[in-house]
Protein backbone atom coordinates (compact mmCIF):
# COMPACT_ATOMS: atom_id res chain seq x y z
CA UNK A 1 0.00 0.00 0.00
CA UNK A 2 1.09 3.90 -0.32
CA UNK A 3 -0.94 5.87 1.21
CA UNK A 4 -3.53 4.72 4.00
CA UNK A 5 -6.42 6.82 5.01
CA UNK A 6 -8.83 6.43 8.15
CA UNK A 7 -11.52 8.43 10.03
CA UNK A 8 -14.70 9.11 10.45
CA UNK A 9 -17.36 11.39 12.62
CA UNK A 10 -16.33 11.54 16.33
CA UNK A 11 -17.48 12.81 19.50
CA UNK A 12 -14.86 11.46 22.45
CA UNK A 13 -13.23 15.16 22.67
CA UNK A 14 -11.06 14.06 25.95
CA UNK A 15 -9.73 10.92 24.77
CA UNK A 16 -8.56 12.22 21.27
CA UNK A 17 -6.73 15.64 22.95
CA UNK A 18 -4.79 12.76 25.04
CA UNK A 19 -4.01 10.28 22.51
CA UNK A 20 -2.79 13.21 19.62
CA UNK A 21 -0.53 14.80 22.41
CA UNK A 22 0.73 11.78 23.76
CA UNK A 23 4.26 11.55 23.61
CA UNK A 24 5.45 8.55 25.22
CA UNK A 25 3.59 6.37 22.16
CA UNK A 26 5.28 8.47 19.85
CA UNK A 27 8.87 9.51 18.94
CA UNK A 28 7.80 12.67 18.09
CA UNK A 29 4.81 14.74 18.34
CA UNK A 30 4.47 18.26 16.20
CA UNK A 31 1.24 20.69 16.25
CA UNK A 32 1.35 21.64 12.35
CA UNK A 33 -0.87 24.33 12.70
CA UNK A 34 -4.63 25.71 13.88
CA UNK A 35 -7.04 27.24 11.10
CA UNK A 36 -10.04 29.07 12.66
CA UNK A 37 -10.08 28.88 16.25
CA UNK A 38 -9.67 31.57 18.84
CA UNK A 39 -7.36 29.27 21.05
CA UNK A 40 -4.31 27.31 19.60
CA UNK A 41 -4.34 24.55 21.57
CA UNK A 42 -5.44 21.20 21.45
CA UNK A 43 -8.01 21.03 24.02
CA UNK A 44 -8.87 24.48 23.80
CA UNK A 45 -10.05 23.55 20.08
CA UNK A 46 -11.64 20.84 21.56
CA UNK A 47 -13.94 22.68 23.72
CA UNK A 48 -14.69 25.37 21.05
CA UNK A 49 -15.98 22.43 18.75
CA UNK A 50 -18.19 21.36 21.68
CA UNK A 51 -19.63 24.92 22.82
CA UNK A 52 -20.81 25.01 19.01
CA UNK A 53 -22.48 21.65 18.77
CA UNK A 54 -24.45 22.48 21.71
CA UNK A 55 -26.28 24.62 19.75
CA UNK A 56 -27.10 21.31 17.80
CA UNK A 57 -28.31 17.77 17.99
CA UNK A 58 -25.27 16.83 16.30
CA UNK A 59 -23.22 13.98 18.96
CA UNK A 60 -20.30 13.33 16.53
CA UNK A 61 -19.74 17.14 16.42
CA UNK A 62 -15.98 16.70 14.88
CA UNK A 63 -14.18 14.48 12.18
CA UNK A 64 -11.20 12.87 12.45
CA UNK A 65 -8.77 11.45 9.81
CA UNK A 66 -5.32 10.28 9.49
CA UNK A 67 -2.98 10.64 6.51
CA UNK A 68 -0.35 7.41 6.69
CA UNK A 69 2.08 7.11 3.89
CA UNK A 70 4.11 4.18 3.51
CA UNK A 71 7.53 3.51 5.11
CA UNK A 72 10.34 5.41 3.14
CA UNK A 73 7.92 7.60 1.50
CA UNK A 74 8.13 11.07 2.59
CA UNK A 75 6.52 14.29 1.94
CA UNK A 76 7.47 17.49 1.33
CA UNK A 77 5.49 20.48 3.65
CA UNK A 78 3.92 21.62 0.55
CA UNK A 79 2.97 18.17 -0.37
CA UNK A 80 1.61 17.51 2.88
CA UNK A 81 -0.28 20.84 2.66
CA UNK A 82 -1.93 19.37 -0.61
CA UNK A 83 -2.89 15.96 1.08
CA UNK A 84 -4.25 17.45 3.65
CA UNK A 85 -6.66 19.86 1.55
CA UNK A 86 -7.16 17.64 -1.16
CA UNK A 87 -9.16 14.87 1.86
CA UNK A 88 -10.82 17.99 3.25
CA UNK A 89 -12.31 18.65 -0.24
CA UNK A 90 -13.04 15.44 -0.29
CA UNK A 91 -14.98 15.34 2.58
CA UNK A 92 -16.66 18.30 1.99
CA UNK A 93 -15.48 19.90 4.86
CA UNK A 94 -13.67 22.73 3.34
CA UNK A 95 -13.44 26.20 5.08
CA UNK A 96 -13.95 24.18 8.42
CA UNK A 97 -11.79 25.24 11.73
CA UNK A 98 -9.37 22.12 11.57
CA UNK A 99 -6.06 21.77 13.11
CA UNK A 100 -2.93 18.94 12.57
CA UNK A 101 -1.02 16.87 14.46
CA UNK A 102 2.13 15.22 13.07
CA UNK A 103 3.53 12.15 14.73
CA UNK A 104 6.41 9.97 14.11
CA UNK A 105 7.20 6.67 15.22
CA UNK A 106 9.58 4.05 14.22
CA UNK A 107 10.54 6.21 11.31
CA UNK A 108 7.63 6.47 9.95
CA UNK A 109 5.68 9.74 9.50
CA UNK A 110 1.79 10.46 9.11
CA UNK A 111 -0.68 12.93 10.31
CA UNK A 112 -3.82 13.74 11.87
CA UNK A 113 -6.14 15.88 11.27
CA UNK A 114 -8.90 17.17 13.33
CA UNK A 115 -12.29 19.29 11.78
CA UNK A 116 -15.43 20.66 13.18
CA UNK A 117 -18.40 19.42 11.32
CA UNK A 118 -20.44 22.41 12.57
CA UNK A 119 -21.64 24.88 10.18
CA UNK A 120 -21.34 28.40 11.84
CA UNK A 121 -23.54 30.02 9.20
CA UNK A 122 -26.30 27.38 9.41
CA UNK A 123 -25.35 25.97 12.53
CA UNK A 124 -26.07 22.29 11.35
CA UNK A 125 -23.68 19.55 10.83
CA UNK A 126 -22.06 18.70 7.85
CA UNK A 127 -23.07 15.22 6.12
CA UNK A 128 -20.54 12.00 6.97
CA UNK A 129 -21.90 9.44 4.91
CA UNK A 130 -19.59 7.53 2.20
CA UNK A 131 -16.56 8.47 4.20
CA UNK A 132 -14.35 5.34 2.91
CA UNK A 133 -14.86 5.97 -0.83
CA UNK A 134 -13.91 9.81 -0.51
CA UNK A 135 -11.05 8.52 1.78
CA UNK A 136 -9.85 5.94 -0.87
CA UNK A 137 -10.73 9.18 -4.23
CA UNK A 138 -8.73 11.45 -1.90
CA UNK A 139 -5.75 8.78 -0.97
CA UNK A 140 -5.48 8.14 -5.08
CA UNK A 141 -5.15 11.66 -6.04
CA UNK A 142 -2.64 11.99 -2.90
CA UNK A 143 -0.47 9.37 -4.77
CA UNK A 144 -1.20 11.22 -8.41
CA UNK A 145 0.40 14.39 -7.03
CA UNK A 146 2.84 12.95 -4.80
CA UNK A 147 3.78 10.57 -7.47
CA UNK A 148 3.59 7.89 -4.86
CA UNK A 149 3.18 4.45 -5.92
CA UNK A 150 -0.14 3.89 -6.58
CA UNK A 151 -2.54 1.45 -4.62
CA UNK A 152 -5.51 -0.22 -6.36
CA UNK A 153 -8.32 0.92 -4.60
CA UNK A 154 -11.34 -1.95 -2.82
CA UNK A 155 -14.56 -0.07 -4.41
CA UNK A 156 -13.40 -0.56 -7.86
CA UNK A 157 -16.31 -1.39 -10.75
CA UNK A 158 -15.33 -4.37 -13.16
CA UNK A 159 -11.93 -5.16 -11.99
CA UNK A 160 -10.11 -7.63 -13.10
CA UNK A 161 -8.80 -10.41 -10.65
CA UNK A 162 -10.25 -10.42 -6.66
CA UNK A 163 -11.27 -7.92 -4.83
CA UNK A 164 -8.73 -6.79 -1.78
CA UNK A 165 -9.47 -7.87 1.58
CA UNK A 166 -11.50 -5.00 3.55
CA UNK A 167 -9.04 -3.51 6.11
CA UNK A 168 -9.87 -3.71 9.77
CA UNK A 169 -12.04 -0.87 11.15
CA UNK A 170 -10.34 2.39 12.89
CA UNK A 171 -11.08 1.20 16.42
CA UNK A 172 -10.08 -2.89 15.89
CA UNK A 173 -7.09 -1.42 14.62
CA UNK A 174 -6.27 1.33 17.60
CA UNK A 175 -7.57 -1.96 19.69
CA UNK A 176 -4.78 -4.14 18.03
CA UNK A 177 -1.97 -1.79 19.06
CA UNK A 178 -2.64 -1.07 22.67
CA UNK A 179 -3.17 -4.91 23.15
CA UNK A 180 -0.35 -6.42 20.25
CA UNK A 181 -3.28 -8.47 18.95
CA UNK A 182 -3.34 -7.28 15.19
CA UNK A 183 -6.88 -7.89 14.08
CA UNK A 184 -5.70 -9.30 10.71
CA UNK A 185 -3.23 -11.83 12.72
CA UNK A 186 -5.83 -12.54 15.07
CA UNK A 187 -8.17 -13.93 12.08
CA UNK A 188 -5.43 -15.54 10.38
CA UNK A 189 -5.08 -17.53 13.39
CA UNK A 190 -8.72 -18.11 14.28
CA UNK A 191 -9.30 -19.19 10.45
CA UNK A 192 -6.27 -21.69 10.90
CA UNK A 193 -8.32 -23.00 13.68
CA UNK A 194 -11.63 -23.32 11.93
CA UNK A 195 -10.16 -25.58 8.85
CA UNK A 196 -8.37 -28.00 10.97
CA UNK A 197 -11.11 -28.40 12.88
CA UNK A 198 -14.48 -30.58 12.28
CA UNK A 199 -16.93 -29.73 15.12
CA UNK A 200 -18.13 -27.09 17.55
CA UNK A 201 -16.67 -29.09 20.67
CA UNK A 202 -13.48 -29.51 18.89
CA UNK A 203 -13.23 -25.80 17.81
CA UNK A 204 -13.78 -24.71 21.46
CA UNK A 205 -11.23 -26.47 22.86
CA UNK A 206 -8.45 -24.77 20.20
CA UNK A 207 -9.78 -21.80 20.91
CA UNK A 208 -9.40 -22.04 24.58
CA UNK A 209 -5.72 -23.79 24.08
CA UNK A 210 -4.71 -20.44 22.37
CA UNK A 211 -6.00 -18.20 25.07
CA UNK A 212 -9.57 -17.10 23.09
CA UNK A 213 -13.33 -17.93 24.94
CA UNK A 214 -15.97 -18.67 22.87
CA UNK A 215 -18.98 -16.74 24.08
CA UNK A 216 -22.53 -15.78 22.97
CA UNK A 217 -22.75 -12.29 21.51
CA UNK A 218 -24.87 -9.86 23.20
CA UNK A 219 -26.11 -8.91 19.62
CA UNK A 220 -24.71 -11.94 17.23
CA UNK A 221 -24.70 -15.45 17.71
CA UNK A 222 -21.12 -16.40 18.93
CA UNK A 223 -18.47 -14.42 19.81
CA UNK A 224 -14.63 -15.01 21.37
CA UNK A 225 -12.90 -12.78 23.57
CA UNK A 226 -8.83 -12.52 23.51
CA UNK A 227 -6.73 -12.61 26.35
CA UNK A 228 -6.72 -8.73 26.94
CA UNK A 229 -10.50 -9.14 27.34
CA UNK A 230 -11.51 -7.86 23.73
CA UNK A 231 -14.39 -8.65 22.15
CA UNK A 232 -14.36 -10.05 18.36
CA UNK A 233 -17.20 -11.20 16.07
CA UNK A 234 -16.52 -15.09 15.35
CA UNK A 235 -18.32 -14.68 12.00
CA UNK A 236 -15.93 -11.43 11.18
CA UNK A 237 -12.56 -13.82 12.14
CA UNK A 238 -12.88 -16.34 10.01
CA UNK A 239 -11.70 -15.78 6.77
CA UNK A 240 -14.81 -16.69 3.62
CA UNK A 241 -17.03 -17.88 6.25
CA UNK A 242 -20.65 -16.55 7.15
CA UNK A 243 -22.53 -16.78 10.20
CA UNK A 244 -25.19 -19.09 8.98
CA UNK A 245 -22.19 -21.50 8.69
CA UNK A 246 -20.75 -20.50 11.76
CA UNK A 247 -24.11 -21.80 13.02
CA UNK A 248 -24.17 -24.81 11.48
CA UNK A 249 -20.79 -26.02 12.24
CA UNK A 250 -21.35 -25.15 16.02
CA UNK A 251 -24.88 -26.96 16.46
CA UNK A 252 -23.51 -29.31 18.95
CA UNK A 253 -22.44 -26.48 21.40
CA UNK A 254 -25.76 -25.16 23.43
CA UNK A 255 -25.84 -21.59 23.20
CA UNK A 256 -26.88 -20.52 25.97
CA UNK A 257 -24.29 -22.87 28.23
CA UNK A 258 -21.93 -20.50 27.12
CA UNK A 259 -19.99 -17.26 29.22
CA UNK A 260 -21.92 -13.94 28.26
CA UNK A 261 -19.13 -11.20 26.59
CA UNK A 262 -19.68 -9.51 30.29
CA UNK A 263 -18.42 -12.98 31.91
CA UNK A 264 -16.13 -13.63 29.04
CA UNK A 265 -14.34 -10.35 29.55
CA UNK A 266 -13.80 -11.43 33.63
CA UNK A 267 -12.50 -15.00 32.81
CA UNK A 268 -10.04 -13.15 30.29
CA UNK A 269 -6.83 -12.78 32.25
CA UNK A 270 -3.55 -12.70 29.85
CA UNK A 271 -1.45 -12.88 33.06
CA UNK A 272 -2.42 -16.16 34.10
CA UNK A 273 -2.71 -17.49 30.04
CA UNK A 274 0.28 -19.58 28.36
CA UNK A 275 -0.97 -18.89 24.72
CA UNK A 276 0.71 -17.41 22.57
CA UNK A 277 -1.78 -14.67 22.28
CA UNK A 278 -1.21 -14.35 26.16
CA UNK A 279 2.59 -13.72 25.61
CA UNK A 280 1.72 -11.00 22.86
CA UNK A 281 -0.03 -8.36 25.31
CA UNK A 282 2.44 -9.55 28.28
CA UNK A 283 5.08 -8.06 26.47
CA UNK A 284 2.80 -5.32 24.80
CA UNK A 285 2.38 -4.17 28.34
CA UNK A 286 5.25 -4.49 29.06
CA UNK A 287 6.59 -2.55 26.32
CA UNK A 288 4.10 0.35 27.54
CA UNK A 289 5.21 0.64 30.72
CA UNK A 290 9.09 0.69 29.69
CA UNK A 291 8.10 3.94 27.09
CA UNK A 292 6.23 5.53 29.64
CA UNK A 293 9.13 4.78 32.62
CA UNK A 294 11.66 5.90 29.75
CA UNK A 295 10.03 8.99 28.79
CA UNK A 296 9.40 10.05 32.35
CA UNK A 297 13.47 9.90 32.91
CA UNK A 298 13.54 11.88 29.61
CA UNK A 299 11.33 14.69 31.10
CA UNK A 300 13.88 15.21 34.56
CA UNK A 301 15.29 18.37 34.43
CA UNK A 302 18.93 18.37 35.25
CA UNK A 303 18.66 18.95 38.85
CA UNK A 304 15.67 16.02 39.14
CA UNK A 305 18.49 13.81 37.07
CA UNK A 306 21.00 14.51 39.09
CA UNK A 307 19.14 13.93 42.49
CA UNK A 308 17.90 10.80 40.84
CA UNK A 309 21.43 9.13 40.05
CA UNK A 310 23.17 10.24 43.37
CA UNK A 311 23.72 7.39 45.93
CA UNK A 312 22.10 7.76 49.45
CA UNK A 313 23.84 10.05 52.26
CA UNK A 314 21.96 9.63 55.11
CA UNK A 315 22.18 6.84 57.69
CA UNK A 316 18.29 7.13 57.77
CA UNK A 317 18.72 7.66 53.30
CA UNK A 318 21.82 4.30 53.63
CA UNK A 319 19.20 2.03 55.41
CA UNK A 320 15.99 2.81 52.99
CA UNK A 321 18.07 1.75 50.39
CA UNK A 322 19.35 -1.36 51.68
CA UNK A 323 16.00 -1.84 52.59
CA UNK A 324 14.57 -1.57 49.08
CA UNK A 325 17.28 -3.46 47.29
CA UNK A 326 16.06 -5.85 49.54
CA UNK A 327 12.38 -5.79 48.63
CA UNK A 328 13.87 -5.68 44.88
CA UNK A 329 15.76 -9.10 45.40
CA UNK A 330 12.47 -10.88 46.67
CA UNK A 331 10.68 -9.13 43.81
CA UNK A 332 13.13 -10.47 41.40
CA UNK A 333 13.03 -13.97 42.92
CA UNK A 334 9.17 -13.81 42.34
CA UNK A 335 9.24 -12.69 38.81
CA UNK A 336 12.27 -14.94 37.72
CA UNK A 337 10.42 -18.23 39.02
CA UNK A 338 7.08 -16.09 37.18
CA UNK A 339 9.03 -16.86 33.87
CA UNK A 340 10.41 -20.01 34.48
CA UNK A 341 6.75 -21.51 35.29
CA UNK A 342 5.49 -19.84 32.55
CA UNK A 343 7.96 -20.46 29.79
CA UNK A 344 10.69 -22.47 30.79
CA UNK A 345 12.66 -19.17 31.55
CA UNK A 346 13.19 -15.69 31.48
CA UNK A 347 12.56 -14.76 27.88
CA UNK A 348 14.96 -12.31 25.85
CA UNK A 349 12.41 -9.62 24.31
CA UNK A 350 11.78 -6.39 24.58
CA UNK A 351 9.81 -7.11 28.17
CA UNK A 352 13.20 -8.40 29.19
CA UNK A 353 14.95 -5.25 28.83
CA UNK A 354 12.50 -3.35 30.66
CA UNK A 355 13.09 -6.27 32.96
CA UNK A 356 16.71 -4.80 33.16
CA UNK A 357 16.11 -1.22 33.42
CA UNK A 358 13.50 -1.68 36.12
CA UNK A 359 16.15 -3.75 38.75
CA UNK A 360 19.13 -1.91 37.44
CA UNK A 361 21.05 -4.87 36.00
CA UNK A 362 23.32 -3.10 33.97
CA UNK A 363 24.90 -0.99 37.24
CA UNK A 364 26.30 -2.74 39.97
CA UNK A 365 25.93 0.46 41.92
CA UNK A 366 22.19 0.90 41.75
CA UNK A 367 22.51 3.93 40.73
CA UNK A 368 19.65 3.87 37.61
CA UNK A 369 19.81 2.88 33.96
CA UNK A 370 22.41 3.98 31.69
CA UNK A 371 21.50 6.61 29.70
Amino acid sequence: MSVVIKGGSRQNAGFFARHLLNPADNEKVRVVGFRGFAQEDVKGAFREMQADAKETRCKNFFYHACINPEPGEELTEKQWDGAVNTLEHNLGLEGQPRFVIEHEKDGRVHRHIVWSRIDADTMTAIPDSLTYKKHEAAARKIERDCELRPMESVLVKDREGPRPKRRAKDWEGFRGKQTGLDPDKVKAQVTALWEKTDSGTAFKAALKQEGYILCKGDRRDFCIVDPAGDEHSLARRIEGVKAAHVRERLADIHRDALPSVAEARAMADAWADTSEAARTVQETQMEKRKRAFLYGVRSMNADERQAWQEPPSSALEKAAHEYGRGVKGAARGFQDAYWQATIGGKPRTEADKLHDVMWGESDDKDRGPER
